[in-house]
């Protein structure tokens, strides 16, 4: 009764094991700045001049990492605000990206103190995006009252 009930249960598990498809909160256009919040999964498309194939991914927002000096205090350092989000086509993921807005980490091994932060690469199904962070807001406030959800603005281009 054993080994009929061990495959039994093994066939169970690995077909339940399916990739699980985040339901996309809202949508928006290619080349076009969205805003997205903390958690969020958007879908952006666009269709071509030439034919009705349409470009769809999907972009979810992982973490927001906020420590930019606030507006109302003088800080030694700016600070920044980080971003790590993750692109989903055609049922691939990519891998985590990190954006930046403010000063660089001093231990990037990207080297991007000199460079611009806010804009990376990301590949997904054999398609690379541009992705630029814009702002990420509410900008910090220590006598501000609730200033709402945080969220980013980004632009995703297909190149």
């Amino acid at each position: 009764m054993r080994t009929f009930l061990a495959p039994l249960l093994a066939i169970f598990i690995f077909t339940r094991c399916d990739k699980e498809e985040l339901p996309a909160a809202k949508s928006g256009k290619l080349n076009q700045e969205v805003e997205i919040a903390l958690n969020e999964t958007l879908e952006l498309t666009t269709t071509s001049d030439n034919n009705t194939d349409t470009d769809k991914v999907r972009v979810h927002l992982a973490e927001i990492n906020e420590s930019r000096c606030p507006k109302n205090v003088n800080c030694i350092r700016y600070g920044n605000a980080i971003i790590r989000l993750w692109l989903e086509k055609d049922q691939e993921r990519s891998d985590t990206a990190a954006l930046v807005i403010g000063e660089a980490l001093p231990t990037d091994t990207r080297k991007l103190r000199l460079r611009s932060a806010d804009t990376t690469l990301v590949t997904v199904a054999n398609t690379q995006y541009q992705v630029i962070l814009t702002s990420v807001l509410p900008y910090p406030c220590t006598s501000c009252p609730a200033q709402g959800e945080q969220h980013a603005n980004i632009i995703v281009t297909a190149k």
